[in-house]
């Protein structure tokens, strides 16, 4: 099973144009230790709330020219708000697609085992009508990534993952300098 990181590796290797909000914790530290873009808005205290935030923004730019606005979560934040993938297809945003990352604990607060033991996400989404890919292994999910910036959305990636959390600094940046940077990087 891939680890988080290497997953993330992947992504960042096909997003450098991409708009990607990433959820709160190990996630956003992790990503940001790839390389910090005006394209990453890394969501700050925000448990579950970053496929809600990715599907506004995607409908903001349905006449832009950005193929994706791709939202990372992980599997107890999306089970937190499993309305995100009600309201995405419901309200169909073309130019979405969430990444679950599932390792099946709350990695960020110390481990605890999630619901997701025991629930399939990929089965949750497609229960609302979603368009659902699932991997388990880097190749799978490098060909996922790939397809999905390409189709149309709303779209949802399964991806399971292994428990690794990598060191890193915690993101002590002020939010609204964050958001500031991510709307210019929107607006250009």
């Amino acid at each position: 099973m891939m680890s988080r990181i290497d997953a993330l590796k992947i992504l960042y290797k096909y997003t450098e144009n991409i708009p990607v909000i990433s959820s709160c914790g190990n996630t956003s530290r992790e990503w940001a230790s790839l390389g910090r873009r005006d394209n990453h808005l890394y969501m700050v205290d925000t448990m579950g709330l970053t496929p809600s935030v990715a599907i506004g923004v995607s409908l903001t730019l349905e006449k832009k020219g950005f193929k994706k606005c791709i939202g990372i979560e992980g599997d107890g934040g999306v089970l937190m708000n499993p309305n995100s993938l009600a309201s995405s297809s419901y309200l169909n945003p073309h130019k979405w697609m969430l990444i679950v990352f599932d390792n099946e604990c709350f990695a960020s607060t110390g481990g605890q085992c999630s619901l997701a033991s025991r629930i399939d996400i990929a089965k949750v989404a497609e229960g609302f009508n979603l368009k659902t890919i699932q991997a388990d292994n880097a190749e799978d999910f490098e060909r996922a990534v790939q397809k999905s910036i390409e189709e149309d959305g709303p779209i949802v990636l399964h991806a399971k993952i292994n428990q690794e959390n990598q060191k890193n600094p915690f993101l002590n940046d002020d939010p609204a300098v964050l958001a500031y940077k991510f709307s210019s990087f929107l607006n250009k």
